[in-house]
Formats: C-alpha cells, structure tokens, sequence
C-alpha cells in the first residue's frame, strides 16, 4: 500500500504542469475576444454618433473626422447620403490579435448607423 502511494506521489505536479500552460493560454485568447468585443462597441457609438451628426446636417468633413476620433487608429469612416432622406456611416477596422503565437491574426469589424435627415423628418 505505501509502495502504491510513492508511485503516485508526483501525478498531481506532473498533472499541474500539463494543465497551467492551457490554462494560460485560454486566459490570453478569452482576453483577447474580450478586446475585440470592446472594438466593436467603439465601432458602433462612433457609427451612430456621426450618424447623428450627418443627419443634423454637420460638414461631411467633420463627420468623417469627428467618428475617426472615436475610431481606434487606422479605422475608415464612409458616409452615405441616400435619396430616401436617410444617412449611413459606416466605420470599418481590423483588429489585431496580440496574442504570442499568433501576432498576425486580424478580424475585420464593420459598424454601420443609419439615421433619417432632419430635413426628411420635417413635414
């Protein structure tokens, strides 16, 4: 019964060492999504916000750079004016993973906030 007990008395360090470097890498990867998710929530305040100032009749010039300003660096902002009186923005990036292995891994986002002009929602 003691012989039995020696035998086994590394299994739980050998077991631990396997299993903490998945743990740590399944932490690295949850944060990562966890990133991406915020970007996206950025992505789509500073969609509906130029949204909101195209449609109170701002310059295009700064709707473009007022969402860019709400963008993480290197996001492209196009804005559309559509005959039925509406406006859309939308905001496109790809977010870079900056996990260890896989550095090169991007996900592109795409946002997009359509709101009616205040000349269209005058009777």
């Amino acid at each position: 019964m003691e012989a039995r007990r020696q035998e086994e008395h590394g299994m739980v360090t050998a077991e631990t060492a396997m299993v903490v470097p998945f743990l740590v890498a399944l932490t690295l990867v949850l944060a990562a999504a966890a990133m991406v998710g915020i970007t996206q929530v950025r992505l789509v305040d500073a969609a509906r916000e130029g949204a909101r100032m195209a449609a109170r009749g701002d310059d295009r010039r700064a709707v473009v750079e007022g969402v860019e300003g709400m963008t993480p660096l290197g996001g492209a902002v196009a804005v559309t004016e559509r005959a039925d009186g509406t406006v859309e923005v939308t905001v496109r990036y790809r977010a870079r993973l900056d996990l260890p292995i896989v550095r090169a891994f991007s996900v592109p986002l795409v946002a997009t906030a359509v709101s009616a002009t205040e000349d269209a929602t005058q009777p």
